[in-house]
């Protein structure tokens, strides 16, 4: 097991090499370097449930909102409507990536918050009053780790001491992620605790996981949400038939000799 801090420039891929680098250009540039796949690519040939239904609802809102154009088929409406649906998920990413960044760099902007527009200036306030009563302190944030024995790579957002009335505090891996509540509720996808239980295989950890959801919308909220040991323990199981069925079906084994033969 590795552990390296990521750099901003070099920090997101598809792979990493031993080094914990970036390798652009998918397996094919992946393969020379013997570069690992990261957790997100090994998870993303599973099905995602949450992301599928958000998909189809956002087809479906995109139908009905879209208005028809005189003389067009029922096809080229549809086409219309499914851009419309794959740019409002475009939009939501980029504000998910866009939130993310300001937790990652909270300690930064909280010298100069006033330079942020409104709403992320109230984003940011909730982001810290969060932190100050939940954090004790941050071991490692944002930063690449290998499992070279199972031939994987990942980036990890926040290990952290959580403050639990100890002078220590628990020790806890932790990934934000945005949502829109629905009912008031923000309720996390089971992949993302086989991403944060991956993480953990890679560190040689045996802590407890969680994530902060946070609201991608002007109604600001945020909660933490914990995984059980039960739930951690079935996830690492789950991503793990992953990644040996990703490498099978790629024929590709990075933590081997040769990338032919299984290992």
């Amino acid at each position: 097991m590795s552990i390296i801090p990521a750099s901003k420039q070099e920090s997101f891929g598809h792979y990493y090499d031993q080094y914990g680098m970036a390798v652009q250009g998918g397996l094919r540039m992946a393969r020379p370097c013997r570069a690992f796949p990261s957790v997100t690519t090994i998870i993303s040939i599973a099905k995602n449930y949450g992301l599928e239904r958000y998909k189809r609802e956002q087809f479906a809102l995109s139908l009905l909102t879209t208005p028809r154009i005189r003389g067009e088929t029922d096809e080229q409406f549809i086409d219309r409507a499914d851009e419309g649906a794959n740019e409002h998920s475009s939009k939501a990413m980029e504000k998910g990536t866009h939130i993310h960044n300001l937790f990652e760099n909270l300690d930064e902007i909280k010298l100069k918050i006033e330079e942020e527009n409104e709403l992320d200036q109230k984003r940011c306030k909730m982001l810290l009053d969060w932190k100050e009563q939940n954090i004790l302190s941050i071991e490692k944030k944002e930063s690449v780790v290998i499992s070279k024995e199972y031939g994987f790579a990942g980036r990890f957002d926040t290990l952290a001491r959580m403050k639990d009335g100890t002078k220590t505090g628990e020790r806890v891996l932790l990934d934000l992620k945005t949502c829109v509540p629905k009912d008031g509720k923000m309720v996390p996808w089971p992949s993302y605790c086989v991403q944060l239980s991956a993480y953990l295989i890679a560190l040689g950890e045996d802590i407890p996981t969680a994530n902060i959801m946070f609201s991608s919308t002007e109604d600001l909220a945020i909660e933490l949400h914990r995984w059980s040991n039960e739930e951690t323990k079935r996830a690492k199981l789950a991503f793990l038939g992953l990644v040996a069925y990703w490498q099978w079906s790629n024929k590709y084994w990075p933590h081997t000799e040769g990338n032919t033969n299984v290992p």
